[in-house]
């Protein structure tokens, strides 16, 4: 009785698996790109519930902003972190009288984007739990602009966010006003 493989069925075996893996390769990284974005945009949506849920709360003007530290960053810089803090003066500095809320770390993958009415950098909830009259929308975009791994959190003026349908079933979520979504340029 013999045991073992012969080395032609070693051979056949390597060759399926390896066509096997390559078939596999592709696939893994669409399912890693697909719950980066998800998982960084419902990040957001935490933040933005937390945010308002703090005006509310503390009966006082919350910020949301990109930044490290103790004061808000540059524009759309959600990448290297975000802080959400009572912001008394509206200075987008925590002073040693503010609260800060919490902060959050960034991601290593992919870049964020505010796009807001009256263009401002970043998102301030009233005492009333309403955002400052900015409706807008945060847009996350992979590093390889594949617009079916964007994702998008829209905000109404009553601080309220919603997540981009993809209401035509195409793979690729629309924007409030029905468009694709579009990394290209972003």
């Amino acid at each position: 009785m013999r045991r073992g493989f012969t080395l032609f069925e070693l051979l056949v075996s390597l060759v399926v698996a390896g066509i096997l893996a390559a078939m596999a390769v592709p696939a893994f990284d669409q399912l890693v790109n697909a719950t980066r974005a998800s998982a960084t945009i419902n990040d957001m949506a935490r933040a933005v519930a937390i945010s308002r849920s703090a005006a509310l709360t503390h009966q006082q003007q919350v910020r949301l902003c990109p930044g490290t530290g103790n004061m808000c960053g540059a524009r759309n810089q959600w990448r290297d972190g975000l802080l959400v803090f009572i912001d008394q003066d509206a200075d987008r500095e925590i002073d040693l009288d503010e609260t800060v809320i919490t902060r959050l770390p960034g991601w290593q993958h992919g870049r964020l984007s505010w796009r807001a009415f009256r263009n401002r950098p970043d998102l301030v909830f009233t005492a009333h739990g309403l955002t400052d009259w900015l409706n807008g929308s945060f847009l996350y975009c992979p590093d390889n602009n594949d617009p079916r791994h964007a994702r998008m959190l829209i905000l109404n003026v009553a601080g309220r966010a919603r997540h981009a349908p993809d209401r035509n079933g195409d793979g690729i979520r629309e924007d409030a006003s029905g468009r694709p979504l579009n990394c290209t340029g972003s």
